[in-house]
């Protein structure tokens, strides 16, 4: 299949890990983007790798300019991610794995606030301001 992968690469696995230096969130969910693809293309799932790496596109698109297509993308990313993790959790799969795909969907919507902001105040939509608005998100949701 992926033979010339290195075998340490070849493995699926459910999540990735949580220790050593922490990431951004949007790094988090970029990282945990690239692992399902690659499980996606092990288990030979060609359709759901394409799909997840047009999340992680969007992702990797943040501080660019917005146009329709980008906003349509980022949209459509998010309906993707809140499809593949119900459909996910319909197979079984459970705890990190299902957070993890939860930060993705958290990343998606905080861009898409940062981009309304944008098209209201003028404020870039950047990496920073999406992380501001998680962090905000996640405060709100801890009070």
């Amino acid at each position: 299949m992926l033979n010339w992968l290195p075998e340490h690469i070849q493995k699926p696995v459910a999540s990735i890990p949580t220790t050593g230096t922490p990431h951004s969130l949007v790094r988090r969910s970029a990282d945990v983007l690239a692992l399902l693809i690659r499980d996606a293309l092990l288990a030979g799932d060609h359709e759901s790798a394409f799909a997840l790496a047009g999340v992680r596109d969007v992702l990797n698109g943040l501080s660019k300019p917005t146009d329709p297509l980008r906003r349509r993308a980022e949209s459509d990313a998010y309906d993707f991610i809140a499809d593949y993790t119900e459909s996910q959790a319909e197979v079984g799969v459970r705890g990190q794995a299902l957070a993890d795909l939860k930060l993705v969907a958290d990343v998606l919507a905080a861009t898409d606030i940062a981009r309304k902001q944008e098209a209201a105040s003028g404020q870039l939509c950047s990496f920073a301001r999406v992380e501001e608005i998680i962090g905000n998100l996640y405060a709100k949701n801890n009070d």
